[in-house]
């Protein structure tokens, strides 16, 4: 294929994108009464059209079922860590008994912290980007 600067040939491509249904699988901001173009990718993201669903599954579980949704639930929360293993594995590029699903970011960077961070006199210094979360610059 060869590419060109035109708009037309971007409308093309447009519409032969794969992943051109997906915009409609999640709830756009508005601003001004226009759907954003969203690009923030280092956060929360977009919300998923079917997220409150499964949220309210989750909550009805627990409402009914107490501690028992461990094992009882629609989706057991005893085993949540190994529903996300073969996505994820192919997102790595690991198999998947090379990866779990734990924690969140700061918890993560806390462990690793406590696991491996040896100062010496010499090397005593962490470098981490402006404007990193709080929590994370902190940990």
């Amino acid at each position: 294929m060869k590419f060109e600067t035109s708009l037309q040939f971007a409308k093309k491509l447009d519409r032969q994108d794969p992943l051109r249904s997906f915009p409609s699988k999640f709830h756009l901001p508005r601003i001004k009464g226009k759907a954003a173009i969203y690009f923030a990718g280092n956060s929360l993201g977009l919300l998923p059209k079917t997220t409150k669903k499964f949220v309210e599954e989750e909550l009805n579980d627990w409402a009914r079922l107490g501690v028992e949704g461990h094992f009882h639930a629609k989706r057991p929360w005893l085993h949540y860590h190994k529903f996300s293993k073969k996505a994820l594995s192919r997102i790595v590029g690991a198999k998947t008994t090379e990866v779990v699903a734990m924690n969140q970011l700061t918890v993560n960077l806390h462990l690793m912290m406590v696991s491996f961070y040896r100062p010496t006199k010499t090397r005593f210094k962490i470098l981490t980007e402006a404007g990193a979360f709080s929590s994370d610059q902190y940990a």
